[in-house]
């Protein structure tokens, strides 16, 4: 059982399989804002309230994110931007988002392609994120990314207090079957026994180290609900999407 990880000001953001979406990070530090000038906040306007997911730049105008963050029960949201938090001009701004394009075999029931492009009103002149073209190892280390709320995911009692600045943590590569809600290679599984991704993460940066190159390997979907243990997050794989990604952003 899953829960994705799309945070809202209101009640029940979304359901998707049997897993949650994903919070801010949870025993996570805050980023170096140096290193995530291209990490953004990604706000959501639906007719309850404002929801928020996280999402990376990949080119000067395009934003990768989760699916299940503009498709709420199967609604779309009637107004979405993105905040840049660090950057070039040292504070933080905001620009609207033109167009977001959902993977077309996007399927929330089985979490499958559950990633979307947002395309800006306008570009920026940020840095980007590399997009990986092979999936992390089992036993690599990553680190997810985000904006969302950093209180413990499987307290029922915990505050959801979402992160001023983006909050960041380690996890490690585990192998598919750890993640019982794992339906195909369009996924992959990371763990660890004290941290995790959380309310609002959705769409955040899986961020691998290639060679000593940090690279955008994973979008932040879910986490996995108990019977599972604790703390498993799921993602879409970047390298299964990467044909897609691509050709839908106009990246060669």
């Amino acid at each position: 059982m899953v829960a994705p990880l799309l945070s809202a000001l209101f009640a029940a953001a979304l359901t998707a399989a049997s897993a949650t979406p994903a919070l801010a990070v949870y025993n996570g530090s805050r980023a170096d804002s140096d290193e995530y000038a291209w990490a953004v906040r990604v706000e959501l306007a639906y007719p309850e309230g404002i929801a928020s997911c996280t999402g990376s730049l990949i080119t000067e105008d395009t934003v990768v994110t989760a699916a299940h963050c503009i498709s709420n029960n199967g609604r779309s949201p009637s107004a979405i931007a993105v905040t840049f938090h660090y950057g070039q001009k040292r504070s933080e701004y905001t620009i609207g988002v033109a167009r977001a394009v959902p993977m077309p075999h996007y399927d929330p029931a089985r979490i499958k392609d559950d990633i979307s492009l947002l395309f800006l009103d306008s570009a920026v002149s940020e840095p980007t994120i590399e997009l990986a073209s092979t999936p992390a190892p089992v036993g690599a280390e990553v680190t997810v990314a985000g904006y969302g709320c950093t209180g413990d995911p499987f307290n029922p009692a915990a505050q959801c207090d979402p992160a001023p600045r983006l909050v960041e943590t380690r996890l490690t590569a585990v192998p598919a079957e750890a993640c019982p809600d794992i339906a195909g290679p369009w996924q992959f599984c990371t763990y660890s026994p004290h941290t995790s991704a959380n309310r609002g993460d959705s769409g955040g940066p899986v961020i691998w180290s290639d060679h000593g190159d940090q690279k955008l390997v994973g979008v932040t979907n879910a986490i996995e609900l108990p019977p599972a243990p604790a703390y498993l997050n799921l993602s879409a794989s970047v390298p299964y999407e990467l044909d897609w990604i691509r050709a839908t952003a106009g990246l060669r």
